[in-house]
This record gives C-alpha cells, sequence and structure tokens, in this order.
C-alpha cells in the first residue's frame, strides 16, 4: 500500500532535509536573484533533473560504489568543492560589474540554459546526494514488497518535496529582488552569495563518508 511506504516519518525527513541550507540552496537563491524567477525556475529543473539521476543510479546499485570507494568519494567531493569555489569566484567578479543592460531574448534563454546547467552540475557535484539515496531510502522500504517500485516511490515524494520548497523560495526571492534592484544592494547580495558558495566548496574538502 502507497500510505505504508510513504510513511510520515519519510514526508518530515525528506522536508527536513530540502528546507537544511546547502550548495543547492545558495545556487538556486543565486540565480533567483541575478537573473530573475525563470533562471530560478531553471535552476530548480536543473537540480531535480539531479536528484532523478541519482535516483535512477540508486536503483541499479551505482551509488553504492560512492559510499563504498574512498577514491571515488574524493574524486567527487574534490569536484564539487572546486565548482562551487569556481561559482563564488564567479559571483563575486560579477558584483563589481554594474546591472543596467537588458538581456537580449537570446541572452535571456542562454541565461536559463546556463542557470539549468548550474544547478545540475551541483546537484550531481555533491556527493552528499549520493549518500543519501544510498542511506536514507532503504531506511523506509517495507520489509516485503517491490523494491525497485517502493524505491522509485520513495524517490519521487523526496523529489516532489525539494522541487516544491525550492521554487517557493524562488518566487519569495523573486518578490525580495523587486525591492533590491538597486545595483549597490545587488552588488552586496552577490558578493555574501559569492563567499558562502566558496565557503560551502571549502567544507565539502572536509566532508567524510561517515559524516556524509
Amino acid at each position: 500500500m502507497l500510505f505504508v511506504v510513504v510513511s510520515l516519518a519519510f514526508v518530515l525527513t525528506c522536508t527536513a532535509i530540502a528546507t537544511t541550507p546547502g550548495p543547492a540552496f545558495s545556487v538556486i537563491v543565486d540565480q533567483a536573484l541575478r537573473n530573475g524567477r525563470i533562471a530560478g525556475v531553471a535552476a530548480v529543473l536543473g537540480n531535480t533533473s539531479g536528484l532523478v539521476v541519482w535516483a535512477t543510479a540508486s536503483g541499479l546499485g551505482l551509488t553504492a560504489l560512492i559510499r563504498a570507494s574512498e577514491a571515488a568519494f574524493i574524486a567527487l567531493k574534490v569536484a564539487g568543492a572546486i565548482y562551487l569555489c569556481w561559482l563564488g569566484i564567479k559571483a563575486l567578479r560579477h558584483s563589481r560589474a554594474t546591472q543596467t543592460e537588458q538581456p537580449t531574448p537570446a541572452q535571456g534563454t542562454r541565461e536559463r540554459l546556463a542557470a539549468f546547467r548550474t544547478g545540475l552540475i551541483t546537484n550531481l557535484a555533491n556527493p552528499k546526494t549520493a549518500v543519501l539515496y544510498l542511506a536514507l531510502l532503504p531506511q523506509f522500504l517495507p520489509r516485503h514488497g517491490n523494491v525497485a517500485a517502493d524505491t522509485a516511490l520513495l524517490a519521487s515524494v523526496h523529489i516532489a518535496i525539494s522541487a516544491t520548497w525550492y521554487v517557493l523560495i524562488v518566487l519569495g526571492v523573486d518578490v525580495v529582488r523587486r525591492t533590491l534592484a538597486r545595483p549597490r544592494v545587488k552588488a552586496r547580495i552577490e558578493q555574501l552569495s559569492g563567499l558562502v558558495m566558496v565557503g560551502l566548496g571549502l567544507r565539502m574538502l572536509t566532508l567524510s563518508r561517515a559524516a556524509a
């Protein structure tokens, strides 16, 4: 039965995980602040696509390699740390530029694709997401049932909760963004966002498999 598999405890756990600020949160907020609501939603779609990839990998048993292999775990977290630091430095550099130019439709499309790609890569480069699907989902699987179907159902619930939360964040940021349209204020926000992403990247380097 679906209500047996998707327990209240699982929903609350997924909600707690989704609402805890991390790399995805910082990247999505940064995209929404700098490029607007549509870019923020594009970043959410990218992050959600990454969750789908990890969920599929979990169903195929591939995420177990991240948990079991020290080399694979280190490679993934170093790649993720470098990418986050690069995004942070890019935001810091971008904060120096003026925000007066209006993008053309072609530039808007490029920005949205870039936002999607940023959300996707940030998610895929985060080893905690891989371990999440390996360690969390099995704890809520019923003893007797179709493991593949139940895993897909639980993953779908987590993905839906995550996507809903981040879309709400983007909508909230869009409201705030309208009141923070002054270039100087926007530059300060970008600087803070850049420092946070660099900090998260450096923190990811300290992540251990046990901590994940």
